[in-house]
């Protein structure tokens, strides 16, 4: 277990040398545990597509750590956060990554649930890691556990701390007590059923994060063709393996798949199934085309993400019936919902939504809302401090 650090490729020694009082230009480069990419790895630069952010005269010093990041442009992992740090360095902001890697192809939670004695050492390399975590202007947590909490430890001011919370880590807290040490900072939930999963002091300040879509996307009416599209990993977990045996109850049908896996070999050989390989949000959205979404994950982190995303463009949906995607689609009529893995109850339900004329569902599926979460919130540090946007 190790902390891996992912500077901003954009801020080479050269540039760093040029620019005066420049805080944060490596300061968790030194610390024990944290290790600099080889020349040979992947860099992370330009995930997501530039949404034609304004650029800022002076950029903001921020910090985010997360538990999972791509390796590389055909790594899913950590996808949405890659999506984020990327439209952020298009603003003009510095941004480096700080991720606990493990050399086994293992989410943190998935290791602390195998081995929950390591959860001590987790805590102390964290911190370790991060002793100088007060040299950034802004400190974003993709995990409401124990980021925030080591922190407020090493002495980050709450109003610098920023927590985007994702289900695993808010169900890893819940019922054990820990819930109540999410700090009273700016927190966010990915989606509505979280809310009751935090703290009561918190339950009803909590934004819900906005799809990250771009400010022009196809968005698509009436009937659409007869087509299955599936966006995420080709993992069991997320219920890629269920595609081909549905297909076989579609006579006519097609797949559009995009993502990567360890199912990815047996649907590139399907002669029914299209796949993209692994694109980033907001990519995918122009090459998709129509067609009937499917959402047959079998655990609700990412999904409904994914849910908002495909009602942005206007095209219905067929999901598993999991909390956070249940809601949804049972109050605003945006899909259809199936309970079993069996193939044929999601073939049927294809068929159902396929014909359906849906109507335009908005909600938090503006680009705005998106530039307005993940950007202005930076941006008025620069209007505190006497500094202005450039146009």
């Amino acid at each position: 277990m190790a902390w891996l650090r992912l500077p901003d490729p954009s801020c080479g020694s050269s540039r760093l040398r040029r620019r005066k009082n420049h805080t944060c230009s490596c300061p968790l480069s030194s610390a024990a545990g944290w290790r600099q990419p080889s020349r040979s790895s992947p860099t992370v630069h330009g995930w997501g597509c530039p949404l034609g952010f304004r650029s800022i005269q002076a950029s903001v010093n921020i910090l985010t750590l997360t538990s999972s990041y791509p390796s590389g442009s055909g790594d899913p992992r950590g996808a949405f956060v890659a999506t984020s740090v990327a439209q952020l360095r298009e603003a003009g902001h510095h941004v480096e990554i700080g991720q606990l890697h493990f050399t086994a192809e293992e989410s943190i939670l998935e290791r602390l649930r195998r081995r929950p004695w390591q959860a001590p050492e987790f805590a102390a390399r964290t911190l370790k890691a991060l002793r100088n975590i007060r040299d950034y202007d802004r400190v974003v947590c993709h995990w409401a556990w124990p980021f925030p909490q080591l922190a407020l430890l090493r002495g980050v001011p709450k109003e610098k701390i920023r927590i985007w919370c994702h289900g695993s880590g808010l169900r890893l807290l819940h019922g054990s007590g820990l819930e109540t040490l999410i700090p009273q900072a700016s927190t966010a939930i990915v989606a509505e059923h979280q809310r009751r999963l935090l703290p009561s002091r918190l339950q009803k300040s909590a934004p819900v994060i906005p799809a990250p879509i771009a400010p022009k996307f196809p968005r698509h009416s009436g009937p659409v063709d007869k087509k299955i599209i599936f966006i995420g990993r080709l993992t069991w977990n997320k219920g890629a393996d269920l595609l081909p045996g549905i297909l076989d109850l579609l006579p006519g049908w097609q797949a559009m798949v995009v993502g990567w896996g360890a199912l990815a070999p047996k649907l590139q050989a399907d002669p029914r199934i299209q796949w993209l390989g692994a694109l980033p949000s907001p990519e995918w959205t122009e090459h998709v085309g129509r067609g009937v979404a499917v959402i047959p994950s079998r655990v609700p982190e990412g999904a409904p993400l994914v849910l908002r995303e495909f009602r942005s463009l206007g095209l219905p949906v067929v999901a598993r019936d999991l909390r956070g995607l249940r809601e949804p689609i049972q109050s605003n009529g945006l899909g259809a919902l199936v309970r079993s893995d069996r193939p044929r109850e999601w073939a049927k339900a294809c068929e159902h939504v396929q014909t359906w004329r849906l109507p335009e569902w908005q909600a938090t599926c503006h680009a705005s809302a998106w530039r307005q979460f993940v950007v202005n919130d930076h941006d008025a540090i620069h209007h505190k401090n006497g500094a202005h946007p450039g146009s």
